[in-house]
C-alpha cells in the first residue's frame, strides 16, 4: 500500500521523471523501489538530495494518500519528519486491522450461537 502511495505521489512529476527518481535512488543510494517500505529514512534522504526542498511537497502528497488509504486524515505536526508520519500511519493501520479482525471474529462467534 505504501509503495502504491509513493508511486502516486511521484506521478505528479510525470512518468519519465518518476522513473528517473527511482533510477537515481537505485544508482546513487543503492535503494531499489521494492526496498522503499523497509528503508523509509533512506528514501526520504534520497528524495531530498534529488529534489531539494521540492521533496517536501512530494512527501506530503504521499502522506495524504497513505493516510487516506488507511481511513485516517493526515495532519501536519511541527518538528515531525516523513518517517515519523509513515510509522504513525503503519501503527494506525495495524490498530484498525486488529479492530476489524476482532469485530469479524465477534460476528462469527455470534452467528453460530443458537438462541435460548
Amino acid at each position: 500500500m505504501f509503495l502504491d502511495c509513493v508511486d502516486e505521489g511521484l506521478s505528479v512529476l510525470g512518468n519519465e521523471p518518476r522513473q528517473a527518481i527511482y533510477q537515481y535512488l537505485s544508482t546513487i543510494h543503492s535503494l531499489e523501489r521494492e526496498q522503499i517500505p523497509d528503508k523509509v529514512d533512506e528514501f526520504a534522504l534520497g528524495m531530498r538530495k534529488a529534489l531539494g526542498s521540492a521533496s517536501r511537497v512530494i512527501e506530503r502528497l504521499i502522506l495524504k494518500k497513505l493516510f487516506q488509504r488507511i481511513g485516517s486524515t493526515f495532519r501536519e505536526i511541527p518538528d515531525s519528519e516523513f518517517t515519523d508520519y509513515v510509522i504513525d500511519a503503519k501503527r494506525r493501520f495495524e490498530i484498525g486491522s486488529t479492530k476489524h479482525t476482532e469485530s469479524l471474529e465477534g460476528l462469527r462467534s455470534k452467528k453460530g450461537q443458537v438462541p435460548s
